[in-house]
């Protein structure tokens, strides 16, 4: 297998340090290199244009170019081969202004080797070699960054500066690339989100996070207002104190809108689902309820007048099926709608939910609360809340294998908190995760709702803990102390 040769264009106007050059060279590569000398600068540029080289050698000062000029020249003609320049002086501040200029190496004629130059011409030709890798690697990420459909940013979070912007960023953003450059990300940031975003951003750095996700609102320049998800990401540090990271913008509005009438839907869904619910079970208790009571009665009129077997114990037991049929609808009207939550209210309504609990489980309950009295501003509320505590205990029984449930009832300064703990085998992981957890769903979503959160952790040594934190805004506290 041949080596292709290194091709080397020698610029050197004195014959003798020209032949000395060629001789090292030689020594140094052997027959590895083809070498083309030239005495005049304007000679190599004529060679440049009509040959491929891998290295220019150049004296500093030739008779038709001198200094910086012929660096400057070469590397117009030349931009992609490296140069060494060749001189007499050895002069550190001229070698770093000749490097800075775009040479790869200065050497000085005095005191050049054979491997000197041999490491010359590899490390030159190596090192132009990175470069040019690196320059096209940039010119791609250039390329990506300019044309993705992506927004995306070069920011400095602690001051909240651009290094740079994409046109796909300004437009979602609604400004010029210029004027983003000019401003801070701060600046874009519509005023009611502005606090929550600078927390955001605070944590990120603190926690030295490397990948993160926030969605704030951002006003922009037209006064419209859009909903962005912002995707922050590590890129790299700067300085000692300076960290560069990307961010990456989506406009989510339209995502946002519909998850909003999405909400609105179940809301009203929920709401009619309520008001059947009511309806159905006040129609078992009135109307169903009254004629089984009637039933009842008549049965228990009829088996005091006729004393004859089998024909009384035929009725007894027609008797006892009434009342069975009429307890049964008494419970079906309760679960639909329980009365004690309109007439007793929420708090009410939890302490029925819990004695009804206990007794139909064989579970052990404990109620605490520091608050006398609960209740909402918005029925619709309540019941949201009602029906929350409710799911939790349907799960409680159906999965955690609890002896013990524990419910507490606190007022901090943010709103009510509730929470129910049991000490059965713990929610996993992946039942809280699982798209089949309707149950839990449901709950999640209605807190949604009440602007409130919903909390569920659980292990198989301590049981499960369910915790709603329910807004101010939400619920109205009495505020006198359950001990007064």
């Amino acid at each position: 297998m041949t080596t292709s040769k290194i091709n080397i264009l020698l610029i050197e106007d004195n014959e003798t340090d020209a032949f000395l050059v060629q001789s090292d060279l030689q020594r140094a590569m052997g027959d590895q290199i083809s070498l083309v000398h030239a005495e005049r600068l304007s000679s190599a540029l004529e060679l440049l244009q009509q040959h491929s080289f891998d290295l220019i050698l150049s004296d500093l000062t030739l008779p038709d170019s001198d200094g910086i000029t012929t660096i400057n020249r070469l590397r117009e003609s030349a931009a992609d081969i490296p140069i060494a320049v060749l001189s007499f002086r050895d002069d550190e501040k001229l070698a770093i202004k000749i490097i800075k200029a775009g040479a790869q190496d200065y050497l000085v004629k005095g005191s050049l080797t054979e491997g000197v130059l041999a490491r010359v011409i590899r490390y030159s030709i190596e090192r132009k070699r990175i470069e040019e890798s690196n320059r096209k690697a940039q010119k791609r990420f250039q390329t990506i960054f300019e044309k993705a459909p992506l927004g995306i940013a070069l920011i400095n979070l602690q001051t909240g500066k651009y290094y740079d912007v994409n046109p796909k960023y300004a437009s979602i953003a609604g400004r010029g690339v210029n004027e983003l450059l000019s401003i801070n990300q701060s600046d874009i940031v519509h005023p009611d989100d502005l606090p929550s975003y600078k927390d955001d951003i605070a944590h990120i750095i603190n926690q030295q996070l490397h990948d993160s996700k926030i969605v704030k609102r951002i006003l922009r320049s037209d006064m419209s207002v859009i909903w962005i998800e912002m995707s922050i990401v590590l890129f790299e540090m700067i300085g000692d104190l300076e960290v560069c990271y990307l961010c990456m913008i989506e406009d989510v509005t339209e995502r946002k809108r519909m998850i909003e009438n999405l909400r609105h839907l179940t809301t009203h869904l929920q709401d009619i689902r309520e008001e059947e619910r009511t309806r159905i079970g006040r129609e078992i208790h009135d109307v169903l309820g009254g004629t089984l009571t009637v039933l009842k009665m008549d049965l228990d009129w009829l088996s005091k007048k006729i004393n004859t077997e089998p024909m009384h114990e035929r009725i007894m037991s027609l008797y006892q099926l009434t009342g069975e049929a009429i307890e049964t609808a008494r419970r079906v009207s309760v679960n639909l709608r329980p009365n004690v939550l309109d007439h007793l209210g929420l708090y009410g309504a939890i302490e029925w939910l819990i004695r009804e609990f206990e007794q139909r489980t064989n579970i052990k309950c404990s109620l605490e609360s520091t608050i006398p009295n609960v209740s909402c501003i918005n029925k619709h509320h309540e019941t949201s809340i009602f029906r929350i505590i409710q799911e939790a205990f349907i799960n409680i029984a159906r999965h955690a294998k609890a002896t013990k449930v524990d419910i507490e009832l606190l007022e901090d300064q943010d709103g009510l908190v509730i929470t129910i703990k049991d000490n059965g085998i713990g929610i996993t992981e992946s039942q809280l995760l699982s798209h089949g957890s309707f149950g839990i769903i449901g709950m999640n979503e209605r807190m949604q709702q009440l602007g409130g959160k919903l909390e569920i952790v659980g292990s198989p040594v301590e049981g499960s803990m369910v915790t709603l934190r329910i807004p101010v805004a939400t619920i109205g506290l009495f505020e006198e102390s359950i001990n007064d």
